[in-house]
C-alpha cells in the first residue's frame, strides 16, 4: 500500500506548489496524511525541494490552464490580474482535471458562475464565452456518438 501512497504523494506535490512549500517547511506535518515510510517521506521531500519539481508545477499548471487560454481568450482578457487568483482557486477547489478541453473550460466556467468575487465587467464575457463552450461540447459530443455508432 505505501506505493501507491507514495505516487498519491507524488502527483499532489505535482498538482501543488502549496504542498511543495509546505513539504520543503516541514515534511513530516505536510506527509502525514500518505503513511509513507521513513525513506519514502525523505524522498519526497528531496523531490519537494528540487528545481524539477518546480518545473513539474509549472508544466502542470500550464497543462490545465491551456484549455482555458484557447477556449475563452476574452475571459482570460477580462480577468486580468485575477485570473491567477481564480483559476488556482479553482484547481484547489477541482484537483481532478478532465482532459477534453471543453470539458475542463466547462467546469471553470461553471466555477466562476457561482463567484461572487469577479471583478467588474466580467460576467457579461464569462456568459457569453461559456455558451460558445457549451455548444462546441455538445457538437463534440454528438460528432462522438454518430463516430461510435456509424452514423
Amino acid at each position: 500500500m505505501t506505493l501507491a501512497s507514495f505516487q498519491r504523494a507524488l502527483t499532489d506535490l505535482t498538482a501543488s506548489p502549496a504542498l511543495c512549500r509546505a513539504v520543503r517547511v516541514d515534511p513530516d506535518i505536510a506527509l502525514d496524511q500518505y503513511h509513507l515510510t521513513q525513506k519514502e517521506a525523505m524522498r519526497l521531500a528531496g523531490i519537494a525541494g528540487s528545481k524539477g519539481m518546480e518545473a513539474n508545477c509549472m508544466l502542470y499548471r500550464a497543462n490545465r490552464l491551456a484549455p482555458v487560454a484557447l477556449n475563452c481568450p476574452a475571459l482570460c482578457d477580462a480577468l486580468g490580474d485575477d485570473l491567477n487568483r481564480l483559476i488556482s482557486a479553482y484547481w484547489d477547489a477541482e484537483p481532478n482535471t478532465n482532459v477534453h478541453f471543453l470539458a475542463e473550460t466547462d467546469r471553470f466556467c461553471c466555477f466562476l458562475s457561482r463567484r461572487s468575487d469577479l471583478p467588474e465587467g466580467v460576467a457579461p464575457v464569462l456568459e457569453r464565452e461559456h455558451a460558445l463552450v457549451v455548444a462546441r461540447l455538445a457538437a463534440s459530443r454528438a460528432m462522438a456518438r454518430r463516430s461510435a455508432f456509424g452514423d
